[in-house]
């Protein structure tokens, strides 16, 4: 899981003036590959969407400072 959690960090890293919205497609992006990165080891879907969505937010709440930003970030991701 670290190289997706890398991959999403770099990504992150080389667009650091995003909007709301695009923060909230990346981590929908990323979530959804590191979900299916644990089905395809052999998780439930339920673990795959519990650990997928916590690799994925550990990295954007690293990334973003704020969190007020991060909790409007993941809101919208839910409405995505």
């Amino acid at each position: 899981m670290t190289q997706l959690q890398e991959e999403f960090l770099n990504e992150l890293k080389s667009n650091p003036k995003l909007t709301i919205a695009q923060y909230a497609e990346l981590y929908k992006k990323h979530s959804q590959l590191a979900i299916k990165y644990q089905q395809d080891n052999g998780a439930s879907e339920s673990q795959s969407k519990a650990m997928g969505n916590y690799y994925t937010v550990t990295v954007l709440s690293d990334f973003i400072d704020s969190e007020n930003i991060l909790a409007r970030i993941i809101a919208l991701h839910e409405s995505l």
